[in-house]
């Protein structure tokens, strides 16, 4: 089992009672690998928890498309043991195009885990981190959540904004990144991403929804049209979270023979009043998926 060396531990345990930290580094330097040992070892030093997963194309604690967040409950070897408490919409696999709620979404899940009463926040990060976007991403990020330290697993790619992070004040501690580390395919990231949201429709039931009372609206994010009146099946849409104010809970658009439904594991008796509509469609065999 990989082990935090004297150097994080040293920094971890200088930090305040209170803190957020957030993990920054290229694609496949072990970010998550290592999010999830900082979990440990706070979960270990009796340190109530949050992890907000801020990946929306290999999302580890909600389903892809959304920034998710959920509390630590036991010592977890992998951020994919974190059972997701609240999600944030942004509507797509990928920051580009999305920077704006990437960031209003982060900052909305760090807000809701304090009030949920983390002491500790860990803020997971895509590898989207090369100028000029993924500098922009990262700072504009680290500007809206404000972390007590931001660790870098740093690469010679890595340092434009290791550099702007400093400069703006934050404390960066640079590690190597994490050994035994390899590059995934882009089908290894495909069902990774299928895996996950069948992981999250599990225990999910479907919902009519009666056209003449719901109200269905592109989300804000959205560049592309989508036509509301005739949602493809599959589709990626949310709902307000019925228990956290500013989150929306992740469903799946299905079309019937008897009207318009959406899957979510949602309470029995929840009725949707609104529905935000994304251009992120999953592929679904019955209310299987088989690509996303």
């Amino acid at each position: 089992m990989i082990e935090l060396n004297y150097e994080v531990d040293k920094a971890l345990s200088n930090l305040p009672e209170r803190s957020r930290v957030m993990v920054v580094g290229e694609p496949d330097t072990g970010k998550s690998t290592f999010v999830a040992l900082l979990a440990r070892w706070f979960y270990t030093n009796s340190r109530k928890t949050a992890v907000v997963d801020c990946d929306v194309g290999q999302a580890d604690v909600g389903p892809p498309g959304f920034i998710s967040y959920g509390f630590v409950e036991h010592p977890v070897t992998s951020l994919k043991a974190v059972a997701r408490t609240g999600s944030y919409l942004v509507g797509n696999t990928s920051p580009y195009g999305r920077l704006l709620p990437v960031v209003t979404g982060t900052e909305a899940c760090v807000r809701a885990a304090e009030r949920d009463g983390a002491d500790i926040i860990l803020i997971d990060t895509s590898g989207l981190v090369r100028p000029h976007a993924g500098v922009q991403l990262k700072c504009a990020k680290a500007g809206a959540v404000y972390p007590h330290l931001v660790i870098a697993l740093g690469t010679p790619g890595l340092r434009p904004l290791t550099n702007h992070l400093k400069s703006l004040g934050f404390t960066v501690l640079s590690l190597e990144p994490l050994a035994g580390v390899r590059m995934k395919s882009i089908e290894e990231r495909r069902e990774n991403r299928v895996f996950r949201w069948n992981m999250y429709l599990k225990d999910a039931r479907a919902f009519r929804l009666d056209l003449s009372r719901v109200r269905i609206y592109r989300w804000w994010a959205e560049t592309h049209y989508v036509d509301v009146d005739t949602v493809p099946h599959g589709t990626v849409v949310a709902v307000p979270d019925p228990s956290r104010i500013g989150l929306q809970t992740p469903c799946v658009w299905i079309t019937s023979e008897n009207g318009p439904m959406v899957i979510a594991p949602l309470p029995q008796d929840y009725e949707p009043e609104i529905v935000w509509v994304t251009s992120y469609r999953l592929h679904l065999l019955g209310t299987q998926v088989t690509s996303a």
